[in-house]
């Protein structure tokens, strides 16, 4: 999640102070949302397989979601894969501007399905933001993509930022082969206090809505028991390696690796041949 989005959300925050130095955080103001539904744009994503030369079939993809609204994704399908990915990306990464994180899963190579939250990116806005229903779309994306993925191939589900929170609850519903999660979070009382000016610690309090604080990562990983990929860049500042490092403690796996990638920031971990070897490794253990 861009610091933007951060500043933002505690600018505009601080306008709807309801008493003294409280800040209410909810869905409404923490999720990203497009200002409008924006039309599917893969020009950057098959230049860059031009480029490299790799075959892959991509095509648009649609399911409707609990609340009857439209949400839309990509499938793309690489020539030689060794696995199935269904990504949840981070907030604001949208499939048109994260084009390249899509590309660089697939290079792996495996076969990607990723769709964008309702209301952001190409999928329509839905009547609230509510965060449960959220999580039943986001399991019948997972349903979605084991039912169109057939094949002999490992199903992995992988979630960047505030989108694995979200994988790991898929994970503990519906038993993929295996979870990876990148520049995760822990929690979002500490994601918000740690990407919050540093001048605001001692003027206000953040209060989240009760289905945000339900949001704990620590406990669902902690309950996760299959085979876990932590992979984050050493120079992450929004979700820094401290992050990583509970969660590999707090893991129950026999099957696990924290992966801590030397001069990586916060989005551009995959672009790195230590990432990708260890996402190979990992498909490799499976």
């Amino acid at each position: 999640m861009p610091n933007r989005i951060y500043l933002s959300l505690f600018l505009g925050l601080l306008l709807v102070v309801v008493s003294g130095c409280v800040i209410n955080v909810t869905p409404q103001n923490l999720i990203y949302q497009s200002p409008n539904v924006e039309k599917l744009d893969l020009t950057h994503f098959q230049g860059k397989a031009f480029k490299d030369g790799i075959s892959v079939a991509v095509k648009p993809v649609t399911i409707t979601g609990v609340r009857g609204n439209q949400i839309r994704g990509v499938q793309a399908l690489y020539h030689g894969a060794k696995a199935n990915i269904v990504l949840f990306g981070g907030n604001a990464s949208t499939i048109n501007k994260s084009a390249s994180k899509l590309h660089r899963l697939g290079s792996i190579p495996a076969n990607i399905i990723w769709f964008d939250y309702p209301g952001a990116g190409i999928s329509d806005k839905p009547k609230d933001m509510n965060p449960e229903f959220m999580l039943q779309d986001a399991l019948a994306i997972y349903d979605f993509a084991v039912d169109k993925l057939r094949n002999d191939k490992p199903m992995l589900v992988h979630g960047v930022e505030l989108g694995t929170a979200v994988a790991t609850h898929i994970a503990l519903q519906r038993k993929p082969d295996g979870l990876v999660l990148e520049g995760p979070v822990v929690n979002l009382t500490q994601l918000i206090y740690d990407n919050s000016p540093g001048w605001t610690a001692w003027l206000t309090r953040y209060k989240l809505s009760d289905s945000l604080k339900s949001v704990d990562n620590a406990y669902q990983v902690g309950s996760y028991k299959g085979p876990l990929l932590l992979i984050v860049g050493e120079k992450d500042r929004k979700t820094p390696p401290k992050y990583s490092e509970i969660l590999y403690r707090v893991s129950p796996s026999d099957n696990k690796n924290l992966v801590v990638v030397e001069g990586a920031e916060h989005n551009n971990v995959l672009t790195s041949p230590i990432a990708v070897e260890a996402y190979q490794a990992f498909i490799k253990s499976l």
